[in-house]
């Protein structure tokens, strides 16, 4: 019997337990693969509203490391679905903010929370100098990442973590990005 081919529509209405599964059963994606895109962010948690239920996530390269960021899309009323084109811009390009570097949990040191998810990718916001002080925020994230669809790097599933002290790990969402498209505004 083949598997469920999951779309951004699918995801974004699908139960935390199987969003859960997907994270427990799945592949993490090809980090290089990435590398050149954005893509569109949906939270799924009502702690969304906090930081925006829209947003989006670009990957490159930099000095050699895979690198992503943030940007931050005006919210406009349209859940999951509509345009992700309207930016809080600066100095004429969309504000980018909360850097991360991405590896795989089984490249990480070893940590009791990532045990559960050692085959998946992994976002770390902890890069020192990359965050302005007032952005420090940023540094407790902790994303697990995984591929819906095996071997399909134009949609992902991620689970986020506020990691307060090595001990203290608190669930923050489920997120999911897709529709990717090559990156028009460079993070650096």
């Amino acid at each position: 019997m083949a598997s469920k081919i999951w779309t951004y529509d699918m995801l974004a209405q699908a139960t935390p337990a199987e969003l859960e599964n997907i994270l427990l059963t799945g592949k993490p994606p090809d980090l290089e693969e990435l590398n050149g895109y954005i893509y569109c962010g949906w939270n799924h948690e009502w702690i969304g509203n906090l930081s925006g239920k829209k947003f989006k996530k670009g990957f490159m390269k930099k000095d050699g490391q895979n690198l992503g960021y943030n940007e931050i899309v005006i919210q406009d009323g349209t859940g999951y679905t509509g345009p992700w084109n309207q930016h809080i811009e600066s100095n004429g390009k969309p504000v980018q903010l909360g850097y991360f570097r991405t590896s795989y949990v089984k490249n990480e040191p070893p940590a009791k929370l990532n045990e559960r998810y050692i085959n998946l990718g992994y976002f770390d916001y902890d890069i020192p100098h990359m965050h302005r002080w007032y952005y420090s925020f940023f540094k407790v994230i902790r994303d697990f990442v995984v591929l819906p669809n095996e071997g399909d790097n134009t949609l992902l599933l991620c689970k986020a973590y506020l990691r307060v002290f090595p001990f203290l790990n608190i669930f923050y969402c489920y997120f999911q990005l897709g529709n990717r498209e090559p990156i028009k505004y460079l993070p650096w």
